[in-house]
């Protein structure tokens, strides 16, 4: 029988909407074929399929003509099967068991026990948002598997609209158009100055946004949406940003501002421990209101399979709350 690896180098493209295609198979054929071949009878196979026997043996022949052999040998008492035939029927065995598998597969899915999710963030819903809300999901849907790319918000937007990421969540809603896709806010998150504590400024009250900047302030790299709202905040303030550090991460920012090395611009989700241990102060600088939402994003015109419609009905079931004013 030859081999169905070999088949691979064909060309495997499915033919264009009216697309007339030389021998193209005709599944229901080969499905009476198929009937016929394990009962070894045209009557049986009829009384199987719940059709007459003349249509039984058309849809044969049919498929004979279409393949340009003959599959049975049709003797007065016995029918017998040709080496084409046992060829036929070896494939249409493969065939039909991978139907049944297909079929399988997509009730699996509907019914939540198998799928997969691309998931999008930037580095502040990446890192305190979404590993929590995929860790509780996948609770209920072990069976999904989930990935989670992490960058920052102009890069997540650009995949998303190249179809790499199905659902993603970023910490502002970017620039541009955005006709084209769905953009709901998610969660109330804030923006906040960090130093460490042995910083002059720590645990002052009321400070200068002019003074604040004269320390030098860590953010994070170009495309950042953490970084971006805060230095449109610093210019409403009439402050001009004075950038010492660009960071790659969240972490990385609040290092170095622990270490001395400037004031951190960050989001208050991410310094929790830290300030609760110690290890850093949130300054209180006079006209400092950095509000912004968490953007949940994706396609408007995409379909979105029961993996990732599940994991959205999640997420707005599962809103962490907005952050309490301070």
């Amino acid at each position: 029988m030859p081999d169905v690896e070999a088949q691979r180098g064909a060309n495997t493209e499915p033919p264009r909407p009216g697309e007339l295609v030389p021998n193209q198979l005709n599944f229901h054929q080969l499905y009476v074929f198929h009937a016929v071949a394990i009962h070894l009878s045209f009557s049986r196979a009829a009384e199987a399929l719940e059709i007459t026997q003349p249509a039984v043996s058309i849809q044969v022949q049919e498929l004979e003509k279409s393949l340009g052999v003959t599959l049975f040998h049709r003797r007065p008492r016995r029918l017998g099967i040709t080496q084409e035939g046992e060829v036929v029927f070896a494939y249409s065995q493969q065939i039909f068991a991978l139907s049944n598998k297909m079929v399988a597969t997509v009730q699996e899915m509907q019914d939540l026990e198998t799928g997969h999710l691309t998931l999008g963030a930037s580095t502040t819903p990446g890192e305190f948002i979404l590993p929590l809300a995929v860790g509780q999901f996948r609770r209920l849907h072990p069976g999904i598997r989930v990935e989670l790319v992490i960058s920052n918000t102009r890069s997540i937007i650009q995949r998303i609209r190249n179809r790499e990421i199905d659902l993603g969540m970023v910490g502002d809603r970017g620039e541009g158009q955005t006709d084209d896709l769905e953009m709901v806010d998610y969660v109330d998150d804030e923006i906040v100055l960090v130093v460490s504590p042995d910083q002059p400024l720590a645990g002052l009250a009321g400070v200068l946004p002019a003074n604040a900047v004269e320390h030098g302030l860590i953010v994070r790299e170009e495309g950042s949406a953490t970084r971006r709202i805060a230095e449109r905040l610093f210019q409403a303030l009439g402050v001009e940003s004075r950038i010492e550090l660009e960071m790659g991460s969240n972490q990385a920012v609040k290092q170095a501002a622990g270490a001395g090395g400037g004031i951190g611009a960050i989001s208050r989700l991410g310094t929790v421990a830290e300030v609760k241990a110690g290890m850093l102060v949130i300054l209180d600088v006079d006209g400092w209101f950095c509000r912004r939402p968490l953007t949940l994003v994706y396609p408007k015109d995409r379909y979105l399979s029961p993996a990732q419609r599940a994991f959205r009905e999640f997420l707005m079931d599962h809103r962490p709350g907005v952050l309490a004013d301070r």
